[in-house]
């Protein structure tokens, strides 16, 4: 408890000993006013416009989420250039080609997720299922340790959602139908109470089926169905004083698209696989089972015959408390939440029809406090800030099975499993922190921001075996073991900005970013992982041109991480490789990003961003791929490292980071008569090819464009309107990732399709009154 409390004394004096500063008048400006057109953002924890921010920021409203159709978080990369998102269960998203790049209980993600100033660290959970009454979503890009209450080394998502309104009575919502059984219903209701009270009320429901088709039962494949419900009261009893309470229930399931696989190609014979040899404990025919369903492996093979469950749930519930104090001039935030998550996953661990290895299966339990103390210091002096504590503490319980039957003749509920019985994880990791930054008002144009951010982190992760509930496993399982890791950070960042004129904008930044370390404990190999670094600069422009018509935003940028988490390979004391969670020595990503905006009439606007982005790894030692030839004397790309198991990849690109981001939009909204209007937007995204593993060219998923569209008609009010939505207009078949299979010949492949790689058409009615 003496880190905690030094801490919070830390930022205590912060606080106290900056007042009278933020309170001098010394050439400053005020808060900058917004004018028409303005897009206001409040990531940097107070209300600016995006063209007076200095940090490399995309801003989603509502009308843009509801325009483009989509339905999931993971579709916010097809509008938000350098944002992408790994479908691997528990992978998240990717900020210029940097995310997290493994998988334990304990460990943190790269980019992270805040939904109404609430950290979302739950494993396997991103926080939010829908985007039922978001009010916009800000991508920021670079490490936001200084300003949120958890690092985050490559950047946040940041999501608010509409806060309740006094005085107004009002029913919100939208109902949609399109193919394969799409349906969404949401609806919000805002309940004015009183002068000093209101409520809101939001729920959405939405499913569909997936394009997939089981052969073995006619079931179609990768379905998918949510529920949400998100409640707030809003008290505001005096001018100084508000409570905003939010309290939310998420309900998630589908058909396992992130892990449901088909058979890419097949390497060689396997006639001596079973069941054709019956004694193969270890190898399959897969030759001889495909046949059986006419299935033929390809890169177009969207046809699978599985006999076993595939299925994906997450379901979460929330609750927090924001309280805002004003003392004078200066504002006190508090944020209290809870939450706990329910985890878990089935899949076909052979692909088949056959009971060969059909259980993979992994639940989870995770529990999550926090608790953030913020000062916001007076604007109009020469110096402004925002200081703050935090506070989290995670704790997280799972169990994972993995077994099949392996041609042998064991009892009904008798199975072999390598890992010789049902494996259970305990993680807990608990953070401090003070962070804070400061604005500096040389001139009504010079401005120096710098911010600071303390952290300590204790990480516990264990792991045992036990016997299973509902099977009964042969095989030898690994010996318990756990371990604790800790670390104090100290982290900021240092930004200049000038502004040349209202409507021209220069800034430069450096920042140290940090993510906490881990302890890896999957298998029972237990790995104490270091933190992780980076050093990032960036450089930007926001400009607009011809009287404010034309905005140019362009951002150039260089990061480099140390001690990059990542799967790596590693001998183990009994001269076994193994690939584990541990730290590569390094990542870079480097690039620029621009943005076009022009809105030559009120009703037309075009825009066009891009992201090149290209990430290489440092001496990074990386496991040789399925089939790939042992060689002596190995140079870069070649397998023969770590005795014959692992391969240095050296300048080649990070996984699943497409070098190239391209988004296109178009938007034209004319009054037809005195009431009516018709909406009509497009949307184009492109990715280019990303790897599924370090160095295997036989992972590569080729490059795709997608074209999303939406045309219709309504009152000018927003009171009703009618619309045809496409998403994926021209039907473009996708693979989000490839990797190699088991029990398959060295250099056989399996490929998970997207959830978005088929055309949806439908209709929607959106209405409020």
């Amino acid at each position: 408890m003496k880190t905690s409390a030094s801490i919070f004394a830390i930022c205590t004096s912060l606080a106290i000993s900056t007042g009278a500063l933020a309170q001098s008048n010394s050439a400053s400006p005020s808060a900058p006013e917004a004018r028409a057109g303005d897009i206001i953002v409040t990531g940097t924890r107070r209300e600016t416009t995006l063209q007076d921010t200095a940090v490399s920021i995309t801003a989603i409203s509502a009308e843009d989420l509801a325009n483009a159709g989509y339905k999931s978080p993971s579709e916010l990369q097809y509008s938000v250039p350098g944002l992408s998102y790994n479908v691997q269960l528990g992978a998240g998203f990717l900020i210029r080609g940097i995310g997290t790049q493994g998988f334990d209980y304990s460990l943190e993600r790269a980019v992270g997720v805040v939904i109404d100033d609430v950290v979302q660290g739950q494993p396997r959970s991103l926080g939010f299922n829908t985007f039922g009454d978001i009010d916009h979503v800000e991508v920021m890009k670079g490490p936001q340790g200084t300003l949120f209450g958890k690092n985050a080394s490559a950047g946040v998502v940041y999501v608010q959602t509409k806060r309740p309104e006094f005085n107004v009575a009002e029913t919100s919502g939208s109902l949609r139908y399109g193919e394969r059984n799409e349906i969404r219903i949401d609806n919000t209701v805002n309940i004015p109470i009183s002068d000093t009270l209101a409520a809101r009320v939001t729920g959405v429901y939405q499913r569909q089926d997936g394009y997939l088709t089981n052969l073995y039962d006619g079931e179609s494949g990768g379905d998918y169905r949510d529920y949400a419900l998100r409640g707030k009261v809003l008290w505001q009893p005096t001018d100084n004083f508000e409570l905003y309470v939010i309290g939310a229930i998420q309900d998630h399931t589908d058909g396992g698209i992130g892990g449901l696989a088909t058979i890419r190609n097949i390497n060689g014979d396997t006639s001596n696989g079973w069941p054709t040899n019956p004694d193969a404990d270890f190898n399959m025919d897969f030759d001889a089972l495909l046949d059986e369903y006419g299935i033929v492996p390809g890169p177009d093979n969207d046809q699978y015959a599985q006999n076993g469950r595939n299925e994906v749930f997450i379901k979460q519930k929330d609750i927090q408390a924001n309280m805002k104090l004003d003392l004078g001039d200066y504002t006190l935030t508090s944020i209290t939440a809870y939450s706990e998550s329910n985890t878990g996953s089935w899949f076909d661990q052979d692909y088949t029809q056959s009971n060969f290895y059909d259980i993979n299966n992994s639940e989870l339990w995770a529990h999550q406090f926090s608790q953030e103390v913020r000062v916001n210091s007076p604007l109009g002096g020469f110096v402004d800030y925002v200081v703050g504590a935090f506070f989290w503490d995670q704790k997280t319980d799972a169990i994972e099975r993995s077994a099949g039957k392996r041609g042998r003749d064991y009892p009904e509920d008798t199975y072999f499993s390598f890992s010789g019985a049902m494996s259970n994880y305990e993680a807990h990791m608990r953070s401090y922190a003070a962070f804070g930054e400061a604005n500096f008002h040389f001139t009504d144009r010079l401005t120096l921001t710098g911010g600071l951010r303390l952290t300590h982190d204790n990480v516990f992760g264990a792991y045992f075996p036990s016997e299973d509930i509902r099977y009964d496993f042969e095989g030898t399982p690994a010996p318990a073991t756990s371990g604790r890791n800790k670390k104090t950070n100290l982290s900021g960042k240092v930004t200049l900005k000038y502004e040349a004129t209202p409507d021209l904008m220069f800034y430069g930044t450096y920042a140290r970013g940090y993510k906490a370390p881990a302890v890896g404990t999957s298998g029972g190999t237990l790995r104490m992982v270091d933190a992780e670094t980076v050093d990032s600069f960036e450089a930007g422009v926001r400009a607009q041109l011809l009287d404010r018509l034309l905005t140019v935003n362009a951002t150039a940028f260089y990061s480099k991480f140390k001690n990059f988490q990542s799967t790596v390979v590693e001998i183990g004391d009994d001269n076994v490789a193994r690939s584990v969670l541990s730290n590569a020595p390094g990542v870079i990503t480097k690039g620029f990003e621009l943005g076009l905006s022009l809105q030559p009439t009120p009703d037309l606007r075009l825009a066009g961003n891009i992201s090149y982005a290209p990430t290489e790894y440092e001496d990074f030692i990386a496991p040789c791929y399925s089939g790939q030839p042992v060689v002596d004397n190995a140079g870069i790309g070649e397998c023969g490292a770590l005795g014959g198991t692992g391969m240095n990849v050296d300048g080649f690109p990070s996984i699943h980071a497409p070098d190239t981001t391209l988004n296109i939009t178009g938007a034209y909204t004319p009054l037809l008569t005195d009431n009516l209007r018709l909406f009509a937007n497009a949307n184009y995204y492109y990715r280019s090819s990303t790897f599924g593993q370090a160095g295997n060219p036989n992972s590569r998923v080729d490059g795709y464009g997608l074209v999303n569209a939406n045309l219709g008609v309504g009152n000018d009010d927003g009171s009703i309107k009618l619309s045809v939505y496409a998403r994926n207009l021209f039907d473009k078949q996708f693979v989000a990732r490839i990797h190699t299979m088991t029990f398959a010949p060295a250099g056989s492949y399996q490929q998970y399709f997207s959830g978005e790689g088929a055309r949806t058409v439908g209709v929607r009615l959106d209405y409020a009154f």
